[in-house]
């Protein structure tokens, strides 16, 4: 008695159509460059505003030479000025409100107040309102110059110092964070392009 013939057996068949590949696409160059503009950003701002926040002492609104003769200085009255003497050879000196003809009372700085710059060392040594803002300033004659400036703002320089400690940390810590993101997306993603696909296959291609 004869086997009944099994089912036909299937013909081979080429692979079927590929899955979507699971993984992201790496993201565009321009966020790198956005995290290098971030460390650039907070260089340039610790820079400026430490610059910003010193102004208050090294910005001088006039040098007066000590040769007892009245020097015109025009300042504006928005804030206080002192008188910055030189530390290793101070000078007596008196100032007048060249509009009113009114001397100008010389009070205390505050505190201890000192600078630095090309011309030598100072020290804050009197405090005065600018009044009109048209002073005439003499100082005792065969002393060292002596400058006008602003009067030192001690809350404004602590906050200063404060933003020039903090806006750099933060752009800085913002740019390494987008940067390194951007670094692990584009290592483990796939190539920007038109969306490829994993083969599955099913058989042999005869």
């Amino acid at each position: 008695m004869s086997v009944p013939p099994g089912p036909p057996t299937p013909p081979p068949y080429a692979a079927g159509p590929g899955a979507p590949d699971p993984r992201r696409p790496r993201p565009s160059g321009w966020w790198f460059a956005m995290g290098g503009a971030l460390l650039v950003a907070a260089v340039a701002s610790g820079i400026g505003l430490l610059v910003w926040t010193l102004s208050g002492f090294l910005d001088t609104d006039a040098t007066v030479s000590g040769d007892g003769r009245p020097h015109l200085v025009t300042v504006d009255d928005d804030r206080d000025r002192v008188l910055w003497l030189r530390t290793d050879d101070p000078t007596a000196c008196r100032v007048v409100d060249a509009t009113t003809g009114q001397e100008v009372r010389l009070g205390p700085v505050g505190g201890t107040f000192e600078k630095s710059d090309g011309s030598g060392e100072w020290t804050a040594d009197s405090r005065f309102r600018p009044g009109s803002g048209e002073l005439e300033v003499t100082c005792a004659a065969g002393g060292a110059p002596v400058q006008v400036g602003h009067a030192p703002d001690v809350r404004g320089f602590v906050g200063g110092i404060v933003a020039t400690v903090a806006v750099p940390l933060v752009l800085g810590l913002a740019g390494l964070v987008v940067l390194l993101v951007t670094a692990v997306r584009w290592g483990t993603g796939r190539p920007r392009g038109p969306t490829r696909t994993l083969a599955r296959t099913g058989g042999q291609v005869p």
